[in-house]
């Protein structure tokens, strides 16, 4: 459970800037994150707060990846081809473990 410090933060920073006044929030999880132990952190953290009944959705979090053959940045994961023209790519950026990227406000 090396994410819970992770999840945890990015958790209560977003309920502490919202007042938790939350109906649905959508959170990055990378690669190397049981999704399961994201839903159980989750649960934990917003019981008791306004935030208790709203709904988490869970997406990839992606690395950027520089194509080695043609210099062209792009998302994925280490072992995907670059999209714009198949070379194989180098991770220059990782994907976080865990990022709350929106939410949508009750009301």
């Amino acid at each position: 459970m090396h994410e819970r410090a992770a999840v945890t933060g990015a958790l209560s920073s977003m309920l502490a800037e919202t007042g938790g006044a939350v109906k649905r929030v959508v959170a990055e999880v990378g690669i190397g994150v049981d999704p399961d132990v994201v839903v159980g952190i989750w649960e934990e953290t917003v019981a008791g707060t306004p935030a208790a009944a709203a709904e988490l959705v869970c997406v990839p979090a992606h690395d950027l990846l520089r194509c080695l053959a043609c210099g062209s940045d792009y998302a994925g994961s280490k072992l995907d081809s670059c999209s714009a023209c198949g070379g194989d790519g180098l991770v220059i950026k990782a994907a976080p473990e865990f990022v709350v990227r929106s939410w949508d406000p009750v009301g």
